[in-house]
């Protein structure tokens, strides 16, 4: 995900050249009309003045100051006796002030619910995704995998599996894993895997599956899938005869770098919207798996019993810090080991809600769990204590009386994610 910081200091281009002309061609057009005051001061309005205001609007304060200085050099060659030219420019200069930190202000809350519907999005494309394989699972709940009856869950959870002990790199092993798989699932007969990087003449061939052919750019589905960076297959480009490949199926890793799945055939049956979707939605869904272990590898190395999902979600959200204030909290819980503890840890992982990602992590004599609640405050913080002090009270009064030790609300910030657990985990807990 990209970053754009914000700042009052704008690229060349980006405000200068604006800031630069309109007050020079405000001044020209003045002089034109009134010779005698080329600062329009002496109109009912001081319409000159709308120029800085305009370009502190949009570009912030420098620019702005920058056309305030060209407008005030005017009192340089054409002096104005009857007019205080200092209050004048003080007067503009705060009117830009207050327009600048509007703009500045009005520019961090756009960038942040920007940010904060990127990762709403990336979100919900992960659970149509959960729900489109639960679906399909259930369609189709048994697959002959290797003469044993398995679960397209199953299967699924094994791939995963691979994917986290490879750390999110997807190697010729678990490639062929998967396409192995998409034979069982939907038919594909003939199928590879490749990488391509930006500036490589050449993809490199990752996996392969049947008899395949090399990498063929000029096949229309191959070619509209890499000039779009999108998947493409036959029924999409309405084209009725076959070249090379049926459908062409790309996730972009990063700028410049993807993965493309192409499928040259299929069982005669399995050729339909359904089974290229099907397809399609497994492929994205262990790629976005294997980006997001890849991410999360320099904290799950230092903590590897934490999930992956709470370390990419740290992730976005600290980004997202770094713009706006608030952007999320962490609720952590402390108990005492123990058969208590454990009752009660396995009852309050059930109770998790909407975006709350939660991590239970073995603390030498205690036992943390650790709730990250995105854009949640310290309202919600309190009520998620709240709720989870009340449902165990229900069912595991004893127990949670006797495990729970305290617990502690941290706001997430803009410092990295290894600091910010290093010091909800480190730093004591106020009861």
């Amino acid at each position: 995900m990209r970053i754009t910081l914000i700042t009052a200091l704008p690229r060349w281009g980006a405000g200068w050249i604006e800031a630069f002309l309109f007050p020079v061609l405000g001044l020209l057009l003045a002089w034109e009309l009134s010779p005698t005051d080329p600062l329009l001061l002496k109109q009912p309005f001081p319409w000159l003045l709308i120029i800085p205001l305009l370009i502190a609007l949009r570009y912030e304060l420098l620019p702005a100051l920058l056309s305030v200085i060209i407008l005030a050099s005017t009192f340089l060659w054409h002096p104005y006796p009857e007019i205080r030219g200092l209050e004048v420019f003080a007067g503009t200069v705060l009117v830009i002030l207050i327009a600048s930190e509007y703009a500045g202000y009005w520019t961090r809350k756009e960038a942040g619910r920007s940010l904060q519907e990127e990762i709403t999005t990336t979100r919900f494309r992960q659970l149509s995704d959960d729900l489109y394989v639960t679906r399909i699972s259930q369609d189709r709940l048994e697959q002959s995998l290797l003469y044993h009856p398995m679960s397209i869950r199953s299967a699924m959870l094994e791939l995963k599996k691979q994917l986290a002990e490879k750390k999110g790199v997807l190697d010729k092993d678990l490639g062929e894993s998967i396409l192995y798989f998409l034979n069982q699932l939907v038919g594909v007969q003939v199928a590879s895997i490749f990488e391509t990087k930006k500036g490589a003449a050449n993809p490199s061939l990752i996996a392969n599956f049947g008899d395949v052919h090399p990498w063929e750019i000029h096949d229309p589905v191959l070619r509209e899938a890499m000039e779009s960076a999108h998947s493409q297959t036959l029924a999409n480009l309405e084209i009725t005869a076959i070249d090379t490949y049926i459908s062409a199926h790309v996730h972009t890793s990063s700028p410049g770098m993807h993965f493309i799945l192409t499928v040259e055939d299929m069982s005669f049956f399995a050729i339909n919207k359904e089974s290229l979707q099907t397809i399609e939605v497994i492929f994205q869904y262990l790629c976005n798996y294997a980006d997001s272990q890849i991410k999360a590898a320099t904290l799950l190395d230092i903590w590897p019993d934490c999930p992956a999902e709470f370390a990419i979600d740290l992730m976005q959200l600290q980004k997202l810090a770094q713009r706006i204030p608030q952007v999320g909290m962490f609720v952590l819980y402390e108990f005492h080991k123990g058969p208590a503890s454990d009752q009660v840890l396995e009852y309050l992982g059930r109770l998790r809600r909407g975006l709350d990602i939660l991590w239970i992590h073995d603390n030498h004599e205690k036992v943390n769990l650790i709730a990250l609640l995105p854009f949640a405050g310290n309202m919600a913080a309190e009520g998620h204590f709240q709720r989870m002090r009340a449902e165990s009270n229900i069912h595991y009064r004893k127990q949670w009386d006797q495990c729970y030790t305290s617990h502690k609300v941290v706001a997430v910030n803009n410092r990295s994610c290894e600091s910010q657990i290093r010091q909800i985990l480190e730093e004591g807990i106020a009861s």
